[in-house]
């Protein structure tokens, strides 16, 4: 996360919204102390889900990490540390690209 001041933002804004949109996050502060955040409108919307929908998607990711838990161990019985479970997924992912 950036670190700027509202000077920072009235020279920059353009620069600062560009990045700010593709995904960079900016923690603006007033003689060192944080004022507010400045985050991409899908980070905003997140912030401002509805709560029952927040707790669905967190459901189905874990869901998604148990199913990716047991596939390993089947796959790799000997891996069962989660070091070893990551570094897996990202060979299956780097081989699939």
């Amino acid at each position: 996360m950036r670190v700027i001041t509202p000077l920072e933002i009235r020279r920059s804004l353009g620069a600062i919204l560009d990045a700010a949109s593709a995904g960079e996050r900016f923690l603006v502060e007033r003689d060192h102390r944080p004022m507010a955040m400045l985050v991409s409108v899908e980070d905003g919307r997140r912030l401002d889900e509805d709560p029952a929908a927040r707790r669905d998607r967190r459901r189905r990711a874990l869901e998604h990490l148990a199913a990716l838990g047991e596939q390993i161990e089947r796959d790799h019985p000997a891996a069962a540390d989660a070091l070893t479970a990551i570094r897996l997924e990202r060979q299956r992912d780097d081989r699939a690209r």
